[in-house]
């Protein structure tokens, strides 16, 4: 009996720490500091295609087996960074979409920890322009953890879209970004 009772406490107790409902990122919102980059291009009109990922359709990740964590409408990741990089381009209005020259991005990575000590978000995607360039850019962000996977799994899903605003910051101060518009 004393078995069964101590067997009954712990399943509760791991129901407890690390199940939980699916949690949803936030929206993305444009940073004041890519905006005022990306007005240094001042009359370039860029217009954006379709991203594309690796992993295709992908709109959520599994964080400690216990909850999922996807985007704010449901939309898979490729989508959800286009539209943030459509959002800053269109702040610094810098964003055409009818213009000839056209920038896209293909998703190749998206990947997150939320293990206690080692929280991170890696992103690793290439954005393309129809003049022929290209570039690279692998971005990690560090973010809080916890002990308790619901803790952890709700800074997860929060610390995504200001890595995606990393991830951005990283594509527009690339050193090559410029050549992407040019």
């Amino acid at each position: 009996m004393k078995k069964l009772v101590q067997l009954g406490f712990s399943l509760a107790l791991a129901t407890v720490l690390f199940t939980g409902c699916g949690i949803k990122t936030t929206e993305y919102n444009v940073s004041s500091k890519n905006v005022s980059k990306l007005r240094n291009y001042e009359g370039a009109k860029i217009g954006v295609d379709k991203f594309t990922a690796a992993n295709k359709d992908e709109n959520h990740i599994m964080c400690r087996l216990a909850d999922t964590i996807t985007t704010p409408k449901g939309e898979n990741f490729e989508e959800y960074i286009q539209e943030a990089f459509i959002s800053e381009l269109q702040m610094a209005n810098i964003y055409d979409n009818k213009s000839t020259l056209r920038v896209t991005g293909h998703l190749e990575k998206v990947y997150g920890s939320s293990m206690l000590g080692n929280a991170f978000w890696q992103i690793s995607i290439t954005i393309s322009s129809n003049n022929g360039k290209s570039i690279k850019v692998d971005t990690t962000r560090d973010y809080p953890s916890s002990y308790l996977a619901s803790s952890a799994c709700n800074n997860m899903a929060t610390s995504f879209a200001p890595t995606i605003r990393q991830l951005i910051a990283d594509i527009i101060n690339h050193k090559d970004f410029k050549t992407l518009i040019e």
